[in-house]
């Protein structure tokens, strides 16, 4: 082998693996939506955390508990890491290293996402409160005979409009059978002495 052949053999070796590393690193380039996407799902994950120890201060905790708190938490933000494909290492260096723009870049993407959880979830409220919802019932403005009132009926079933006293009631004063004729009208629960 030449002299010229082995420098090139020796060199291809050489950035072959640089490349892929640079491959890599595209791959996993945190982008502002990335960024955000993470730091939602870590703050979820701590509130989770926080919520099963009742969301006391750390304060009111014993020393045992709050390490505790302290390690579940921790692992809770690893599990996230894991699920983007970050390392914790490379995500602190990138947020460390952020510039102005970047920074506001994400709390836009924050934002984004917070809208879009919001909308997702008023749509899914919407959708149980309509299954919630009974039939419709159909409201009737004024009654008169023209336009008498059903309680209960049923689709196909025709108006019926009676005219006329109830059963039981007799003549135009409006006594009922039994009731005695000396009480006026209207004091049938006053006794009468």
């Amino acid at each position: 082998m030449s002299r010229r052949t082995s420098v090139l053999l020796l060199a291809s070796w050489l950035t072959v693996p640089g490349l892929a590393l640079a491959q890599e690193a595209e791959e996993q380039e945190l982008t502002p939506e990335k960024i955000a996407a993470i730091r939602r799902d870590e703050q979820k994950a701590k509130d989770k955390v926080n919520e099963a120890y009742g969301n006391r201060k750390s304060s009111e905790m014993s020393t045992d508990e709050r390490r505790q708190v302290i390690q579940e938490q921790q692992q809770a933000g690893q599990k996230v890491m894991e699920k983007h494909g970050v390392s914790d290492k490379e995500y602190s260096r990138h947020v460390a290293r952020m510039g102005r723009e970047e920074t506001e870049a994400v709390a836009r993407a924050e934002k984004a996402l917070e809208a879009k959880e919001k909308a997702a979830r008023e749509a899914e409220q919407k959708k149980k409160a309509e299954k919630e919802l009974p039939e419709e019932v159909p409201i009737q403005q004024g009654i008169s005979d023209e336009n008498p009132v059903e309680l209960e009926a049923s689709e196909d079933a025709a108006s019926v409009v009676e005219q006329g006293l109830p059963p039981g009631e007799t003549g135009a004063e409006g006594t009922a059978e039994g009731a005695t004729e000396s009480a006026p009208a209207g004091a049938g629960d006053v006794p009468a002495e």
